[in-house]
């Protein structure tokens, strides 16, 4: 996570608004890190709170960064209604589907669900864009993509985990957190690109 962190501030003039709040995302989620792993140490059951509200909060950041896309003229409408109505539907299912003392899996289920299906939309507006030259340099292509790998990668792990939590399947675990880590890690990568091409002119493939 330092790494995007730190491109993200050597580039902050280039940045636009939705990348500064993509920054402002990594700041959060690092910070919320921390206090979960120091909290589990003194109070272990809120650590599992702080985990449910950051979810609702990294739902709302990645809803925010769309609303900020300029390219997306109908998204801030679409995004008015659904950033209330995930609000919600987190606050129902973390006091009445689950336990405040349980991993949230309702929530995460939702949660990506609604931003895998706001990323293929922002590619569809990206391919009709024709100054777009390579989308692998576009800034949002390259945070879309990391969305949907990471939360397509992380759907089931998040539906079975408070079997595996319950059960004390050790080796189950084990496997949830590698999982988790790689997915982690593809995502981050994609956002230190995003950061690094900001600003940049796009340039055209060059010729084979």
């Amino acid at each position: 996570m330092l790494v995007p962190l730190g491109l993200a501030g050597g580039r902050w003039p280039r940045l636009s608004p939705a990348l500064r709040r993509l920054a402002g995302y990594l700041l959060v989620a690092e910070a919320a890190g921390l206090t979960a792993g120091v909290t589990a140490l003194y109070r272990p059951r809120w650590q599992l709170a702080i985990g449910q509200g950051f979810t609702l909060i990294e739902t709302l950041f990645f809803c925010r960064i769309y609303y900020l896309t300029p390219r997306l003229p109908l998204w801030p409408r679409l995004i008015v209604w659904l950033a209330p109505l995930f609000t919600l539907f987190a606050l129902f299912a973390t006091f009445y589907l689950e336990d405040i003392q349980q991993v949230n899996a309702c929530t995460h289920v939702g949660q990506s669900g609604l931003l895998i299906a706001l990323a293929p939309l922002c590619f569809e507006q990206l391919l009709r864009e024709l100054q777009i030259i390579r989308l692998e340099h576009d800034p949002l292509f390259l945070v879309s993509a990391a969305v949907v790998l990471y939360f397509s990668g992380t759907i089931l792990l998040y539906g079975f985990i408070n079997y595996f939590l319950t059960a004390h399947d050790y080796a189950g675990n084990r496997v949830i957190c590698t999982i988790h880590s790689i997915v982690s890690l593809i995502q981050y990568s994609f956002f230190a690109l995003a950061f690094w091409y900001a600003g940049r002119l796009p340039q055209a493939p060059s010729p084979s």
